[in-house]
């Protein structure tokens, strides 16, 4: 017997329990297609929307490292050059490459000399102060006592060198570099073995020596080491080195020993140059050119940042 009403209830149910199943078996396969149609569609046309932001932010941070390193160069090589013993730049170039050296001077002073118009009286030995507190030149000199305190950095006895009267690389009798790293009769250098607090000055001992010349305003350099700026493009990199010996003959390799910074990188191009100011012993002008070059993301140019500058020297005595 059925009941009025049962059919209608029994098809209604069935209606939703057979949408209930398509719904479940998810997107058609012309559906799959359409949607990743339309997807690689947005993917296109976004891509280089948010390709270009990166570009333009990458290409701004490759502008900032460039200029960032020129900045460097520019201030480190000022810096040296005002710490330079004057009358210590010699320059060296070798294919591209381009070596710029000079000696740093740690301290710098004034000597005492003799009394004018008094017959030159060199000591006997280095012991208490008196006749042996001026620095004369055909003497051998093993102490002195400067006037006043030094100016600078504390000096290291054993490692530096005491320095009279520079007037330039393969100038006779004034050449800081002749000898190389020891005293040698006609050179301008002896090595300092101690320094000690006078009442006036500072009490200063050195390996014996005989000065050809002094300076004429009595300035006398206590020097540290030499320092080379090695600007080599085929290398791509400009380069600092320190702390090995003084060498006759300006070096172009150096040992594991020495001390090496790297200033830039991506160096296409440099020209150092140095002019001196007339005679020998009035000091000149380093001239420096260096270009550094990266590629470009977006249109694969080089993109170029250089620095021109030029940088007085000291005058020496």
């Amino acid at each position: 017997m059925r009941h009025a009403g049962s059919e209608p209830v029994r098809q209604s149910t069935w209606a939703r329990d057979r949408r209930a199943r398509r719904r479940a078996h998810g997107f058609t396969l012309i559906e799959m297609i359409v949607s990743l149609v339309l997807i690689s569609v947005l993917a296109l046309t976004a891509a280089p929307l948010l390709r270009l932001p990166m570009v333009a932010w990458m290409d701004a941070s490759r502008r900032a490292d460039l200029t960032q390193s020129i900045d460097i160069v520019h201030a480190k090589l000022a810096d040296d050059l005002r710490r330079a013993l004057p009358n210590s730049v010699r320059v060296r170039q070798v294919g591209a490459r381009v070596l710029l050296e000079t000696l740093e001077v740690r301290a710098v002073g004034r000597h005492r000399a003799g009394p004018s118009g008094a017959a030159q009286v060199c000591p006997a030995a280095c012991t208490a102060p008196g006749n042996n507190d001026a620095l004369e030149p055909g003497c051998s000199e093993s102490c002195f006592t400067s006037l006043g305190p030094l100016d600078g950095d504390a000096p290291v006895p054993g490692s530096d060198w005491l320095v009279v009267n520079a007037l330039g690389p393969g100038v006779a009798a004034g050449d800081p570099y002749f000898g190389g790293n020891v005293a040698v009769a006609g050179g301008i250098k002896s090595r300092l073995l101690n320094m000690t607090p006078a009442p006036d000055g500072n009490r200063l001992q050195i390996t014996a020596h005989n000065f050809p010349a002094i300076a004429a305003n009595r300035q006398f350099y206590l020097v540290a080491t030499p320092v080379t700026w090695d600007c080599d493009p085929g290398a791509q990199r400009l380069t600092r080195r320190w702390g090995y010996p003084i060498n006759a003959v300006q070096p172009i390799a150096f040992g594991a020993a020495t001390a090496a910074s790297p200033l830039a990188t991506r160096v296409a191009s440099c020209t150092i140059g140095y002019t001196a100011a007339g005679s020998s012993g009035r000091g000149g002008v380093v001239q420096l050119q260096l270009r550094l070059s990266a590629t470009a993301l977006d249109s694969g140019a080089p993109e170029v940042v250089e620095l021109a500058a030029s940088y007085p020297v000291s005058e020496g005595p």
